[in-house]
């Protein structure tokens, strides 16, 4: 029988595709254990300490495309997030080929005040992404959840818009960074153990051994989160 280079290049790709497959699955792996080492998920929140309202956006970065198509409808992630408020958590599933994402907020009333970020993204990732300013400028920073739970104290720590002294029990502790976390303070008295830039930071509203992060600026606290 006459075999033509068509079908021999037909043959050879076949097999390429039996030989390739077999590689990937390995020794008897299933398509589930396939799919769960190419797809990893991760979990987003975003904390709003903006003066307004916003929806959350979340859309796969391409290098071609930027962040072209982050503010279309159907990449909102959380809608009509108050303002100093904690949205829902957000799961996003992502292929290991790309592991970038980007990030956006925009006035839920509005829709003219934007701010966006891209970021890259690791297996299990559990993500704060947190809306924030400092005089008149806007920006987004992402800060891994993290848990300090230690019995009869509240664990906090802090992510602030600027540089502020920070007292536990009217012994300073140390200054904040603009747009950086702290580490984790134990602050045993909820009402007024905590100061930053000397105001008192209210915790009564959270429950003791637990942690938190807290969104503060010069004037006080803006969000508490548990993380």
């Amino acid at each position: 029988m006459e075999m033509t280079m068509h079908n021999i290049k037909k043959g050879f790709g076949i097999a390429f595709m039996f030989g390739l497959t077999a590689v990937l699955t390995g020794c008897g792996e299933s398509s589930d254990e396939l799919d769960d080492k190419l797809n990893h998920d991760v979990k987003i929140t975003l904390v709003n300490s903006l003066d307004y309202m916003v929806d959350f956006h979340v859309k796969k970065r391409s290098i071609s495309t930027g962040y072209s198509g982050l503010f279309d409808s159907d990449k909102i992630a959380s809608k009509d997030i108050p303002s100093n408020s904690v949205a829902n958590t957000y799961n996003y599933s992502y292929k290991v080929t790309n592991n970038m994402v980007n990030f956006g907020v925009r006035d839920s009333i509005n829709a003219d005040k934007e701010d966006r970020m891209t970021t890259t993204l690791s297996k299990n990732d559990n993500l704060w992404v947190i809306a924030w300013e400092a005089s008149g400028d806007r920006e987004l920073s992402v800060v891994d959840k993290k848990q300090s739970n230690n019995a009869d104290v509240f664990n906090v720590r802090l992510f602030a818009n600027g540089n502020y002294a920070v007292s536990v029990d009217g012994n300073h502790v140390l200054n904040t960074e603009k747009g950086k976390v702290t580490t984790y303070l134990k602050v045993a008295n909820c009402a007024n153990g905590l100061k930053v830039a000397d105001k008192a930071i209210d915790l009564c509203t959270g429950d003791f051994a637990k942690s938190y992060l807290l969104v503060v600026d010069n004037s006080g606290k803006r969000v508490m989160a548990e993380e």
